[in-house]
């Protein structure tokens, strides 16, 4: 009796993560680039300073492709 017991549980549990996996390959997943402009997201890193007097601080792209941080 408690084997049968047992292997309903184990089936049932089986057949939930089952549905769990094909319920989540039927949904499409949500990323930038599907709100983007010819399939290119821009981003900017830019860090506000504490003292709230409007200057930020942005990460720019410079010669050879280097990050560097300006003043603006």
């Amino acid at each position: 009796m408690t084997n049968d017991r047992y292997t309903k549980i184990v089936l049932t549990v089986i057949a939930l993560s089952l549905s769990v996996i094909a319920i989540q390959m039927t949904i499409k997943d949500a990323n930038a680039q599907t709100f983007s402009k010819n399939g290119i997201q821009l981003v900017a890193i830019c860090n506000m300073h504490k003292d709230y007097s409007g200057r930020v601080d942005c990460a720019d792209i410079v010669d050879g492709g280097r990050l560097r941080v300006a003043d603006k």
